[in-house]
C-alpha cells in the first residue's frame, strides 16, 4: 500500500492522456474517490461538472486509494445519491461496462508473483476472458475500449452502447429503461461467453455502479490503471507489457523525481 505522500507524488506529475481526451462524453460522469480511511467521497458534491484539473486538485488534496467514474453519462451530477433520488440528476447516456476477474476464468496456472504483487498467470487468464467477451461484443458494437484494473483483471468499455437496442426507451422512468437495457444484455453475453458470476451480472447491469477512472493509480500494487486502447490494440498485447506500461507511476512514487511534501502544499485546494 502507498503512502499518502507517494500518492499525492503520483497526481502531482499527473497529466491528461489519450483516455482523457478522447473520450466520449467521460467530463459528463459522477466521480467518487476512496479514501485512506475507506470512506467514499462524492466529488460532484462540490462542484457539478468536473474537468482533468479539478479532478486532479482533489486527488491531491486527498491522496485516495482509487478513483471512480460513473458508468452512465449525466445531465446534473451533483444529484445523485441512491435510485429514487437519482431520477432528477437525469442520465444522458452511458457506457456499457464489464468488470472481469481472473477468478472468473480460473486455469490451473504457474503462478509467477511480480514485486507488485500481480500474478501474471492470473492476468493472462482474465486477458483471455476478456478477448472472449470482446469477440461476443463486436458482434453489436464497434467502440470498445479495455482498461487494465491496476491489479488482476480489465474493464471493457462499450461507449456505442443504445438503451433503444434492447428496450423501448420510456422518458418518464429513464433509470428503469438503462436498468432494463444492460440486464437484457448482460443476459445474452452470459449465456454466449458464460464469464459472469451473479455479482459481475448484477454489476453489469447496475445503472448506479461506479468503474476505476483510467489513469488513475491504484494505491495497492503501485500500478497505473491503464487505458489499452481499442479491442485490436489490446488483442496484440502482452501480459508483461500490460504490466511494463502500467508501471509508469513508479518513479513518481517511489523516489525518482522526487517531491517533498512542502513542495506539493502550495498546490492543494485546502491549504
Amino acid at each position: 500500500m502507498l503512502t499518502p505522500e507517494q500518492i499525492q507524488r503520483f497526481y502531482l506529475q499527473w497529466t491528461p492522456s489519450e483516455s482523457h481526451t478522447s473520450w466520449p462524453s467521460l467530463w459528463r460522469k459522477h466521480f467518487r474517490i476512496r479514501i485512506q480511511c475507506d470512506t467514499f467521497i462524492k466529488l460532484n458534491k462540490h462542484r457539478s461538472r468536473l474537468g482533468f484539473d479539478s479532478l486532479r486538485g482533489f486527488c491531491l488534496e486527498y491522496s485516495p486509494r482509487n478513483v471512480y467514474m460513473s458508468a452512465l453519462n449525466w445531465l446534473m451530477p451533483e444529484r445523485i445519491g441512491n435510485k429514487r433520488a437519482s431520477v432528477e440528476a437525469f442520465p444522458v447516456g452511458g457506457e456499457y461496462v464489464i468488470d472481469i476477474d481472473s477468478y472468473l476464468n480460473y486455469r490451473k496456472h504457474t503462478h509467477r508473483i511480480t514485486e507488485d504483487r500481480v500474478c501474471e498467470g492470473c492476468l493472462e487468464n482474465s486477458k483471455q476472458l476478456t478477448e472472449r467477451f470482446i469477440d461476443e461484443v463486436k458482434e453489436n458494437y464497434r467502440d470498445i475500449r479495455i482498461v487494465f484494473s491496476g491489479k488482476s483483471g480489465f474493464h471493457v468499455h462499450v461507449l456505442d452502447f443504445e438503451v433503444r437496442d434492447w428496450v423501448s426507451y420510456d422518458e418518464r422512468h429513464p433509470l428503469r429503461s438503462h436498468a432494463a437495457a444492460r440486464f437484457m444484455y448482460s443476459t445474452i453475453l452470459n449465456d454466449a461467453v458464460k464469464g459472469f458470476d451473479i455479482h459481475h451480472f448484477i454489476l453489469s447491469a447496475d445503472v448506479l455502479r461506479v468503474i476505476t477512472f483510467p489513469g488513475s493509480l491504484n494505491s495497492v500494487t503501485g500500478l497505473v490503471c491503464s487505458y489499452l486502447g481499442g479491442a485490436k490494440a489490446f488483442g496484440k498485447m502482452k501480459v508483461y507489457e500490460i504490466l511494463e506500461g502500467a508501471k509508469v507511476a513508479k518513479g513518481r512514487t517511489l523516489g525518482v523525481n522526487f517531491v517533498k511534501l512542502d513542495q506539493l502544499r502550495p498546490l492543494l485546494r485546502v491549504k
